[in-house]
């Protein structure tokens, strides 16, 4: 194998034709992500964002979940049992 076959098949051409098209696609994109922001306030203004789209609220932290009628020792004691056990019911596969 020499660089003589390179070039007898063309492959200086096709490599630079490779590259030039590489380099265009970078080009685009870096000019549509430097676009976005001028952009998307006239989307905002044709297609106006939605109130209320976000999901319920996370429980705070002085939230308490309902009962499920087991007593807080009963899950503390099945945590420590897990975790020195070494994972959960899951992991024991």
């Amino acid at each position: 194998m020499s660089f003589q076959n390179v070039i007898d098949a063309g492959g200086i051409g096709l490599s630079i034709t490779g590259m030039t098209i590489v380099f265009a696609s970078l080009i685009l994109v870096v000019l549509f992500i430097s676009g976005l922001p001028r952009v998307l306030p006239l989307v905002n203004s044709i297609l106006p964002e939605v109130e209320g789209h976000h999901g319920a609220p996370m429980p705070s932290a002085t939230t308490r979940p309902a009962s499920t009628g087991i007593d807080e020792e009963v899950v503390a004691a099945i945590g420590f049992a897990l975790h020195t056990r070494g994972g959960s019911s899951r992991n024991s596969r």
